[in-house]
């Protein structure tokens, strides 16, 4: 299989995987950090500009410190735009690629940052899909 194709059993579970990957750019916008913790596997691990954060609770308290220097959360006015998704499932594992756009709120609105995200994603228990590692690179 090539890495555009999708098997019919695969497409649900990329679409599941997609809306989380959504969902959790959206989240790190407007939610509160709690709601994107219930996106993380509990030993998720986090890299990006040379920090590593492992766990669910390390991982959210970095991304509450990014929400304090202005780069994320309700009060920064930025958006995270996914784009070129690439979704990869083997089971009760996946694997995504997608690039992302950091914009900024003000008139005119600046793209802040283009970076990638490289995903592993498992399946837990209850059928959800976690983030398991992200690396972010800009």
């Amino acid at each position: 299989m090539n890495t555009i194709e999708k098997s019919g059993a695969d497409a649900p579970d990329a679409a599941r995987i997609t809306d989380v990957l959504y969902a959790f750019a959206r989240l790190a916008d407007e939610g509160a950090p709690g709601d994107l913790g219930a996106l993380l596997a509990d030993d998720v691990e986090w890299r990006m500009a040379g920090t590593t954060w492992s766990g669910r609770e390390e991982t959210v308290a970095g991304l509450v410190r990014m929400r304090e220097l202005g780069h994320a959360g309700p009060g920064s006015g930025n958006r995270h735009l996914i784009t070129n998704q690439e979704v990869h499932v083997l089971g009760d594992s996946a694997t995504a690629r997608s690039y992302f756009l950091l914009v900024s709120s003000g008139a005119p609105a600046v793209v802040e940052t283009v970076g990638s995200y490289r995903d592993e994603l498992r399946r837990s228990g209850e059928g959800h899909w976690l983030i398991a590692r992200r690396e972010v690179t800009t």
